[in-house]
């Protein structure tokens, strides 16, 4: 017999970090993008088979995230902000997610934005289908967004944000008004209706060899970036490691994440730099915190500290020094 039991989490974040590691066996690493101070929130409602996710974000973000194994998330954008992309897909109102635990996704945002979802087993969902809905949800998962009509979209905001306010009334009621299982099964039942109303052109025979080529050659490069950000690279050493040329690697990364390879280089120097500071202080508060800044802007591939530190301010909106104090005050 399964339990209505359920948990209600709403938290905001100052640091991006610390929002990109609070989803429970999701693997996510999360590189500003956006100029300024962060801001976000992330409100889950845990269940013994499911978790709905409500999260926002105030500026540009590359989110790589990897959902739990044998999960599988359905979800929808609330915002009207244009230019997000999901797996180098466009990600408006009016697209359905719908992510597969078994591989690394990437949402590529613009600028503020909320998400609202709910996670669960992938077999779990897939036996409340009717048949023809089964064979749709498979044939969908490796597009990750799927075209909808603006009013069932709507529909689906609409259910979503109603649940998450049903489920945070009823948190802490010795009595619930109503059952966060029969709140999930709905949810099914509504993304079900979505895709039976569905009138686009998802076309996945016709793009996805090519869109795997492309992602591949993202993932590669980037894991190429992370290995040497403390060595000076360029991006014709990214194009020989990864074998494309460089027009090939422009295209790719403008195509699945909205920027140049060189723009994003700088950009997971400069959080790479972020996370280093806040650790190193954390573990060694002895040490003279100008020589350890200007030591690990070396060690992130920033030669003059003075072009690295405005730099920083401009992605943060804090100088590197003042990271050091919050760290040093929340240690």
């Amino acid at each position: 017999m399964h339990s209505d039991h359920f948990s209600v989490h709403a938290v905001q974040f100052s640091d991006v970090d610390e929002q990109a590691s609070m989803l429970t066996g999701w693997e996510q690493e999360y590189q500003q993008l956006g100029s300024g101070r962060f801001d976000g929130a992330l409100g889950m409602v845990q269940t013994e088979d499911f978790c709905f996710i409500r999260e926002r974000t105030n500026t540009a973000l590359h989110e790589r995230m990897v959902p739990p194994p044998g999960q599988m998330v359905i979800g929808i954008c609330n915002s009207s902000e244009r230019g997000h992309l999901l797996n180098g897909r466009p990600l408006g109102q009016d697209q359905l997610i719908v992510l597969d635990g078994s591989r690394a996704h990437h949402i590529r945002t613009t600028g503020p934005i909320e998400l609202m979802g709910i996670s669960m087993q992938r077999d779990l969902f897939l036996s409340q289908l009717h048949e023809q809905d089964d064979a749709s949800v498979r044939k969908w998962l490796d597009l990750s967004v799927l075209q909808l009509d603006p009013a069932t979209a709507g529909m689906l905001r609409h259910y979503f944000s109603l649940a998450f306010d049903l489920l945070n009334t009823a948190q802490g009621k010795t009595v619930h008004p109503i059952s966060p299982r029969a709140l999930a099964s709905t949810v099914i039942s509504n993304v079900a209706l979505a895709l039976s109303l569905n009138h686009g052109s998802n076309d996945l025979e016709s793009t996805l060899p090519s869109r795997q080529r492309r992602e591949r050659i993202v993932q590669n490069a980037i894991d190429y970036m992370r290995a040497h950000a403390g060595e000076e690279i360029g991006i014709l050493d990214v194009c020989r490691a990864t074998h494309v040329s460089r027009r090939t690697l422009q295209y790719c990364f403008e195509e699945r994440l909205d920027i140049s390879p060189l723009q994003y280089l700088k950009a997971l120097r400069l959080n790479a730099a972020h996370r280093e500071i806040k650790r190193r202080t954390g573990e060694d508060r002895a040490h003279d915190r100008h020589a350890t800044i200007g030591n690990l802007a070396a060690l992130c591939g920033f030669n003059h500290p003075s072009r690295f530190a405005s730099e920083y301010k401009k992605m943060f909106g804090v100088l590197p020094s003042e990271t050091v104090l919050r760290a040093v005050s929340d240690a």
